[in-house]
């Protein structure tokens, strides 16, 4: 199991104005997957680079960014997102006057990276379909008392990646299930969960991450008295869910 607490995540700053958490990777347990959840500073960028090994998505929490990919120019806000297929080029810039946060997404534990320049003349035409804005968006309900927004799959050019974000109510709770082939990482972002693993039942406070082992029971569910947000990440475009009985020891809200 691998629960890594907000305090315990290593702190570090790749770029001048960024600082960046590890949320998950090989140094904390995964084995599939690496997550980031950075700070940009007004005035400050993550500069243009490829990944020539993996994936990357990108989602913004908070803020607003100017963000090059694949030489296409665009502005995201807090909701959006972007993923930039291996070896296509992507950086980002802060030209606010707040801290934007946004959280990185890799379905490998070792992305390679290298630096590079953008053309210098921006790519014409229609965005590519990796980049997804928010009010493009029809959130769904999985379940009950639970609002999900499916930010990235196969349908968008995703290879091994699906991104989504959970709102959740009081009293919601995601079905207990195991992954029998693939890890899942789940992110909480806002409001407070209580995860499941093998059957036990843990804490999770906004910040915190927890991943779960192909074949281990586990779930989510919001025994709070406020909204919750989760990001379930998933290295494969179509995460194989075996659905498991179980019931929470902890009261859940009426």
């Amino acid at each position: 199991m691998s629960i890594l607490r907000l305090a315990d995540q290593k702190i570090t700053d790749p770029y001048p104005g960024v600082r960046q958490r590890t949320a998950a990777g090989a140094e904390t347990g995964a084995t599939q997957l690496r997550v980031f959840d950075a700070v940009i500073q007004p005035g400050a960028a993550v500069p243009y680079h490829v990944h020539s090994n993996t994936e990357a998505t990108y989602f913004v929490v908070e803020g607003d960014l100017a963000a090059v990919v694949d030489d296409h120019q665009v502005d995201l806000s807090a909701g959006d997102l972007v993923l930039a297929p291996p070896g296509v080029g992507h950086g980002f810039t802060n030209n606010g006057n707040t801290p934007a946060r946004i959280v990185t997404m890799f379905p490998h534990t070792d992305p390679v990276t290298t630096h590079m320049e953008p053309d210098d003349a921006p790519a014409g035409g229609d965005l590519p379909p990796y980049v997804v804005f928010r009010n493009d968006l029809q959130p769904w309900t999985p379940w009950e008392r639970c609002t999900r927004y499916d930010m990235m799959n196969q349908e968008r050019g995703a290879l091994s990646t699906a991104f989504s974000e959970l709102v959740s109510q009081p009293g919601s709770m995601a079905p207990p299930h195991y992954h029998p082939e693939t890890e899942e990482a789940m992110y909480c972002i806002a409001g407070s969960f209580v995860a499941m693993y093998g059957g036990e039942e843990i804490p999770l406070d906004a910040g915190d991450m927890f991943v779960a082992e192909a074949g281990v029971r586990h779930t989510v569910f919001n025994a709070s008295n406020e909204v919750a947000v989760l990001l379930p990440l998933h290295p494969t475009v179509v995460p194989v869910r075996e659905l498991v009985d179980w019931t929470p020891k902890t009261a859940l809200p009426a």
